[in-house]
């Protein structure tokens, strides 16, 4: 992993962020080596774990066990409504970000079951004025020029020629202290 703290363009953090991962090992690896190989051009950028971030931020002074039953109660409540054991989103291909965390990306076509999911989470942990939610699964981190983040979608999605559906099964809850080299994951729940 390289030192993304050399990198004077890296936001620090200090929230907790829910994370939906891939469930499928072969999805998982496809993407963590996409991830490693678009941090291999442009150093030092971090490599992190595929994921789309569900909600961020927690306040850290929040409980982790308070944050465990808060996702069990969404999920209970979600699942009411929705089949979460086959829950999978739709990627479109890479493209351009405009934020350091969000360099190169592979937006998330928005379904009925990830923004309820995203709403009743938000409801339990009564957060407000939170940004406007973009799913998305991150490709690279790093603070580059326009014309590079295009680049690197590009080569994203040369290597990657259909992106599809992923298949995610649990949420991860991370401790995002400092940046992303120094993001912990701390609990998980699973979907069903």
């Amino acid at each position: 992993m390289t030192d993304a703290t050399k990198d004077p363009a890296a936001p620090q953090l200090a929230a907790y962020a829910l994370w939906l991962v891939p469930t499928i090992q072969e999805q998982k690896d496809q993407f963590q080596n996409l991830i490693k190989e678009l941090a291999s051009f442009e150093e030092p950028s971090p490599i992190f774990q595929p994921h789309i971030t569900l909600l961020h931020p927690i306040p850290l002074s929040t409980k982790l066990n308070e944050i465990h039953l808060k996702l069990k109660e969404s999920i209970k409540s979600i699942s009411s409504k929705y089949s979460l054991n086959e829950f999978e989103v739709k990627l479109n291909k890479a493209q351009k970000g405009e934020k350091y965390y969000q360099s190169v990306l592979s937006p998330v076509i928005p379904s009925n079951t990830l923004l309820e999911l995203r709403k009743e989470i938000e409801n339990q942990f009564n957060l407000k004025n939170l940004p406007n939610y973009f799913p998305h699964l991150s490709l690279f981190y790093g603070g580059i020029k326009s014309n590079r983040r295009d680049e690197l979608a590009e080569i994203a999605n040369n290597r990657i020629k259909e992106f599809g559906n992923l298949q995610v099964g649990e949420i991860v809850i991370v401790s995002c202290i400092g940046t992303a080299e120094n993001w912990e994951i701390v609990g998980k729940e699973k979907l069903f």
